[in-house]
């Protein structure tokens, strides 16, 4: 399955690997196109939509900017609690394994979060995970 919404997307697409094809079938509808297709065969959408959501998806994702993410987590404070939960718990598992963290200012998951959601791009000694290299073995 291709799960982004890269420009190159077909509206068919062969998986030589898994032998699958995938049809795209709206993949040129417009907005306008999507909801004049809804309203004439009475399909509901999520409400959120009618809440002024423009973008339906996990609590916190990043495709949706950092906008988006601190709206949600103002909607939903539980989520940024738990958020900040598991970056701790991602922060105790790097340092019980013998790994630093490399170059970063992450103390706690607050600090974490503060890095998820801020409108900084790149902080002092941020890598990519493409890189790999924010541990240090």
């Amino acid at each position: 399955m291709n799960f982004d919404n890269a420009d190159s997307r077909r509206a068919v697409e062969h998986c030589f690997r898994t032998t699958s094809t995938m049809i795209n079938p709206i993949l040129n509808w417009t907005e306008d196109d999507v909801w004049e297709f809804l309203h004439h065969y009475g399909c509901e959408s999520n409400p959120l939509y009618q809440c002024g959501s423009k973008r339906i998806g996990c609590i916190g994702c990043p495709m949706q900017g950092k906008k988006g993410m601190r709206r949600d987590f103002r909607i939903y404070p539980k989520y940024y609690h738990n958020y900040i939960r598991a970056f701790d718990k991602m922060l105790e598992e790097i340092l019980d394994s013998g790994k630093t963290i490399k170059n970063l200012s992450w103390r706690s998951g607050e600090d974490v979060m503060h890095w998820w959601i801020s409108d900084v791009m790149t902080l002092q000694g941020q890598t990519t995970f493409d890189g790999f290299d924010i541990l240090d073995v």
